[in-house]
């Protein structure tokens, strides 16, 4: 150890080797700069506010194998908060920082030899790299050193700095001062997990009187579930906003009066994702759009090993929120990305907060604004709340009333869903795809069946006949008739009547065929007709009709039968002389059928797929985008015409 003498109270001054070149002296407060040949006076700094921190300067610990000791403590200050940030030196010559952001502890190492991006480039969702590691900007401050102790690598009275998350739990923190940057970068880690003795930790008294405190307004009893991380209280029954960042409550504000009681009572306890939750505030948020207001409410959650999560309520429907790196979530343009899925951009508003109650971790005041923006892959989403310093993420998951209700034991029923939630389950669509399916199964069923029984169905050849018109006959007259040779069939089956007139040319010919049964006299009769013109206009040759038709007949019963053909036409001149008629077995079900069964298959997966187009468009139609308060723009919005 290097010993000096302060030079402002003469007290000894020890210095360990590696561990900076900066003391504060035990005794006045002095901070000393150690120089070449003596020690420099940095000016004095004020006595250590009693954050109730449970480490101290001298403690050991461990981390990954290897030892440490605190040698320093640095106390910043942010708008009216105090928080801690501890000098560590390991028995291996490293440094590193440890500091407390919410509950959370973050150990840092110090990287040198990079390039920083400038400070006034580095806003909230910045994006920068270091040693090809990405991170981006979660926060970005300022700080005044507000008090120190023991020894330290440097000291500067205000600095700007920047926290940014990276993938995979990575954190880094910039600070700037005096035109210099310095980049740490490291994990989260918890007190445990140090190597702490847990019975040299110092113990928080006062925080642990914050769990029993009364509001300074009123005198109400408080009874506060997390007092080691409430920065802020809203009492329940006067409203007094409390600030409790020093470990007792000071009055800051008296707030409105609720509008009404929460449905999940403050201090009432529930079970989700089988983590115990305690309620600890209600919060009533909004976004205007259009001139009209939309509020929804928001429940802080809060369990010790946990930590903290949301349940937003916004027309009946409930998100659990749980807290992400922005570092895991790659942004672009209508798009967001986390954990490997693709989220689309929903809405984009800027929000309000218009009442609390309760203890919060953060330093909230009522009509405090942020931009909301909402990325969605039902039943899930990603959210993010910024302001002009600090941006927050989470990820959703939409739950029912009644998994609310359940796992809070909840009496009463909660109301009912109104609307359509921005992450909601299209519940139309689940049953689509298995209707699509199923229907796609049986069609194919289907085809095979017709290609079977078109395969092995009757298409035997009864009669062929080749008639002739004989000469000056009138059409359909007596004496035009013909008939053919008797032929039998030998079994029940439909037949198919075939018409074909070879030489027809602008013209007609329909032929009248009675099929009559020599032993009962039933007579079956079909009008197949063949027409049939063509020419030549404006140079380019045009035909139409065909020289062919055919009927079908329902089934014929079996017996001897004899074919009766009594042509009607156009006129002798165009008139084909010779018509020839097939009788077969009709093995086919007819175009008809076919269609309708299709129909019959397909009309309910049409349907529900319109239901789901449907409910897709409603949803859409309510995302909304701000540019800024009051401006709004509606881009996936659709008139009913358009569906």
């Amino acid at each position: 150890m290097r010993v000096g003498n302060c030079p402002s109270c003469r007290a000894p001054v020890e210095f360990r080797p590696g561990a900076g070149k900066v003391k504060v002296c035990d005794h006045c407060n002095t901070v000393l700069l150690r120089g070449k040949a003596q020690l420099d006076t940095l000016g004095k700094v004020a006595e250590l506010a009693d954050t109730e921190s449970p480490l101290k300067v001298g403690l050991t610990g461990q981390h990954s194998g290897s030892a440490f000791s605190i040698v320093g403590r640095i106390q910043k200050r942010h708008g009216t908060g105090v928080w801690d940030e501890w000098y560590l030196a390991f028995d291996d010559g490293r440094t590193a920082w440890l500091s407390e952001s919410e509950g959370e502890w973050n150990l840092m190492f110090p990287i040198e030899g990079v390039s920083l991006p400038r400070v006034n480039e580095l806003k909230p969702l910045s994006r920068f790299t270091l040693r090809e590691r990405p991170f981006v900007v979660e926060e970005v401050g300022h700080a005044d050193t507000a008090s120190a102790e023991g020894q330290l690598p440097e000291f500067n009275r205000e600095h700007t700095y920047v926290d940014a998350t990276g993938p995979k739990g990575a954190f880094c923190s910039l600070d700037y001062a005096d035109g210099l940057g310095e980049a740490f970068v490291g994990t989260r880690v918890t007190i445990a997990r140090l190597g702490f003795d847990r019975s040299e930790l110092n113990p928080t008294p006062r925080r642990d009187a914050l769990s029993q405190a009364r509001c300074t307004n009123c005198n109400g009893p408080l009874e506060l579930k997390a007092p080691n991380a409430a920065r802020r209280v809203a009492c329940p029954y006067c409203g007094a906003l409390l600030d409790a960042s020093s470990g007792a409550l000071e009055f800051l504000q008296l707030l409105e009066k609720p509008p009404y009681a929460p449905l999940l009572p403050l201090g009432s306890e529930g079970t989700l994702q089988q983590t115990k939750w305690t309620v600890l505030a209600f919060l009533i948020r909004s976004t205007t759009v259009e001139g009209t207001r939309y509020p929804w409410e928001e429940y802080l959650l809060w369990n010790r090993d946990a930590g903290f999560r949301w349940l937003m309520n916004a027309n009946g429907h409930w998100t659990f929120l749980t807290p992400i790196a922005a570092g895991d979530v790659e942004c672009a343009t209508r798009k967001a990305t986390w954990n490997g899925k693709g989220f689309k951009a929903y809405q984009s508003v800027f929000v309000v907060t218009d009442f609390v109650a309760g203890e919060c971790y953060w330093e909230v005041t009522v009509g405090e604004t942020a931009r909301a923006t909402e990325y969605v892959e039902p039943p899930e989403s990603i959210n993010s709340d910024e302001t002009d310093t600090e941006v927050v993420f989470t990820h959703g998951v939409m739950l029912s009333p009644d998994e609310v209700k359940r796992a809070f034991g909840l009496k009463g029923a909660l109301p009912p869903p109104q609307g359509i939630a921005p992450a909601q389950v299209n519940p139309h669509a689940a049953s689509l795809r298995s209707q699509w399916r199923w229907a796609g199964i049986w069609a194919v069923v289907f085809v095979a069946l017709l290609i079977g029984f078109s395969v092995a169905g009757d298409t035997r050849q009864f009669a062929r006949v080749r008639f002739t018109v004989p000469p000056g006959v009138a059409a359909g007259t007596p004496e035009a008739q013909q008939f053919s040779d008797p032929f039998t069939i030998d079994r029940r089956v439909p037949l198919r009547f075939e018409l074909d007139v070879p030489s027809l040319d602008n013209g007609w010919l329909a032929a009248q065929f009675d099929l009559v049964n020599e032993e009962t006299g039933e007579v079956v009769q079909v009008s197949p007709e063949a027409s049939y013109y063509s020419g030549v206009d404006d140079g380019e040759r045009w035909s139409e009709g065909s020289h062919s038709d055919s009927k079908q007949t329902a089934e014929v019963e079996p017996g001897r039968y004899v074919l009766r053909a009594t042509p009607s036409f156009e006129a002798p001149s165009s008139l084909a002389r010779e018509y020839l008629v097939t009788v077969s077995a009709d093995a086919g079900v007819g175009l008809c059928c076919p269609f309708f069964v299709f129909v019959l298959l397909f009309i309910g997966p049409l349907f529900t797929a319109a239901r789901s187009s449907g409910f897709e468009t409603r949803r859409w139609n309510d995302a909304v985008f701000q540019s800024a308060p009051g401006v709004s723009s509606f881009p996936f919005a659709k008139d009913e015409d358009d569906e």
